[in-house]
């Protein structure tokens, strides 16, 4: 019998050694990353009165390379439920102003992550604005033992319930001076937006639990931010994330074409331009102008329109939603002229007008790809000829003209839409 020299063993013994230790540290890499995905949320920092992701404020370049590590990994992000964001403003200055500044926020947090990991379905991120976090405010000064007036700040935010008045009682308690340490050391860590992950599909195929709905009540409570000497984040290893300022995907314009005129040999293009979040303005032409079988049929049709369309929806569905899509409102009007042969019978007319009202609904079914149906209701009135075709189909002996006015259905559309958007970065430290 052979023996395997001593050296080849101890080779194949490191060999099998080094391979178990790899194996051993992915799986223990993602194990990590799951944990991460399922627990506390992580926080993004604002500067007062900014609305912006700033990556050189705070603590927010260790936040967001924390983010690159989790969002990057499509395997991981793929068993993500969905992304809520709580964003919040502080106590401090005008309520309903501090209430619109944290949607801002929010959504600013959300064109970041949609831009960054396209990936990402954009419809399970969902900002959450809490609007002034007096919760976190009172949990922040219980904690510190330096603040001038401790329990007397306590005592007037707990027996305060409206918040205008406890801001006013807080600016004269000690000529000011409480509100002042408020104002320097604490206000800061509560201009923020959490970032909460919903982890409900594991990786394991047996036993997959049911997909289930974040606790509504758990939502609804602020996250605990970090505070100096109290909790940080834990330090990861990975390339910086470039300075990024509130970036969003803005949509220039859309291309289609109708897939029934398609299919009926009519080729046809669509242009649709959005106006802000609830306008658009929709140009189409078609143009076929084919004759068939030595002129023996004849399909030429010139048409354009133009249709204004307003989009149904909330204020903050608009807001959140990608651009044209959802349910929509039209007027459209349009005219054109055509030339239609059968045979040896034919119509001709120079111009024809169209105009109506269309209702139709759009969704997203693949990156920058739409689908959309519309149907117009409206007026279509013409100028026509008969004519019959003589000598094979060279010359057209005129029967009759007239006029024809209907009143119905005139367009339906089944849509393919493209949509082109550009990358917006709004400049360093902008305005609100």
């Amino acid at each position: 019998m052979n023996h395997l020299p001593i050296k080849n063993i101890k080779r194949i013994a490191l060999g099998f050694g080094l391979l178990l230790g790899v194996l051993t540290s992915a799986q223990s890499q993602e194990n990590r990353h799951e944990a991460d995905l399922s627990g506390k949320p992580v926080y993004l920092y604002f500067r007062f009165d900014k609305a912006v992701v700033d990556y050189g404020y705070m603590d927010n370049a260790r936040t967001l390379r924390h983010l690159e590590e989790l969002l990057s990994d499509r395997s991981l992000t793929g068993r993500i439920d969905s992304i809520h964001i709580l964003s919040f403003a502080s106590p401090d200055g005008d309520r309903k102003y501090n209430e619109r500044l944290a949607r801002q926020r929010s959504t600013a947090v959300k064109g970041y992550l949609v831009w960054k990991y396209p990936h990402l379905d954009q419809y399970r991120i969902h900002p959450r604005p809490q609007g002034e976090n007096w919760r976190e405010l009172r949990r922040l000064i219980a904690a510190d033992n330096r603040l001038p007036n401790r329990k007397e700040v306590l005592q007037i935010i707990d027996r305060t319930p409206d918040a205008d008045r406890c801001k006013a009682l807080l600016r004269k308690l000690d000529g000011g001076r409480s509100y002042r340490y408020i104002q320097e050391k604490i206000l800061r860590y509560l201009r923020n937006a959490a970032v909460c992950m919903v982890w409900v599909r594991p990786d394991s195929l047996p036993a997959l639990p049911r997909p289930v709905s974040p606790d509504a009540e758990s939502l609804n409570k602020p996250c605990e931010p970090p505070h100096t000497g109290m909790k940080t984040f834990p330090v990861r290893q990975e390339k910086a994330v470039r300075n990024v300022r509130a970036i969003k995907k803005r949509s220039l314009f859309a291309l289609k074409t109708n897939l029934l005129f398609d299919a009926a040999l009519m080729p046809n293009v669509e242009i649709e331009v959005p106006i802000g979040n609830r306008w658009s303005v929709n140009g189409e032409y078609m143009f076929p102008w084919w004759l068939l079988d030595g002129d023996k049929y004849s399909l030429q049709i010139l048409t354009g329109g133009l249709e204004g369309r307003y989009w149904l929806g909330s204020r903050e569905n608009r807001t959140n939603r990608e651009a044209l899509t959802g349910h929509f409102l039209g007027l459209y009007a349009g005219g054109g002229k055509y030339d239609l042969q059968w045979k040896e019978n034919g119509y001709q007319g120079e111009f024809f007008i169209a105009a109506g009202i269309s209702y139709g609904y759009a969704r997203r079914i693949a990156r920058n790809l739409h689908l959309e149906f519309n149907i117009g209701v409206g007026m279509l009135r013409t100028d026509y000829r008969h004519y019959h075709a003589r000598d094979n189909y060279k010359t057209l002996m005129w029967q009759e003209s007239g006029k024809y006015t209907w009143f119905g259905p005139t367009k339906v559309k089944i849509s393919l839409v493209w949509l082109l958007n550009r990358k917006v970065k709004t400049a360093k430290g902008g305005e609100r």
